[in-house]
């Protein structure tokens, strides 16, 4: 008698939801990775270690994106320009204009 042994199909290849993942880490590796990865090394690399590039990317993002806010809100707080006290009335304002007369 003979026995067959039957696998599930995605036992050998990944279903379609790891493979959407899988591709979109490799994206943001090479994408995000500033030119340190290319496509090639990223599809050889260790599932372990592609993960750990992408959280050490983040992180560095986010420190990034911290230090952003911070310069926005200390210049939100100082004007663009700054302006001489120079205070006029402007009734007092006149112009002169140095034209000369034919």
């Amino acid at each position: 008698m003979r026995r067959a042994y039957r696998l599930q199909r995605n036992f050998f290849f990944p279903g379609v939801e790891y493979r959407q993942v899988y591709k979109r880490e490799v994206f943001e590796l090479t994408y995000h990775g500033g030119g340190g990865f290319s496509w090639s090394e990223v599809m050889d690399m260790p599932v372990n270690e592609r993960r750990l590039n992408i959280r050490f990317i983040n992180e560095h993002l986010e420190k990034l994106q911290e230090i952003r806010n911070e310069r926005q809100t200390v210049t939100a707080d100082k004007p663009l320009v700054s302006r001489p006290d120079v205070k006029l009335k402007t009734e007092e304002v006149t112009y002169i204009s140095k034209v000369k007369k034919k």
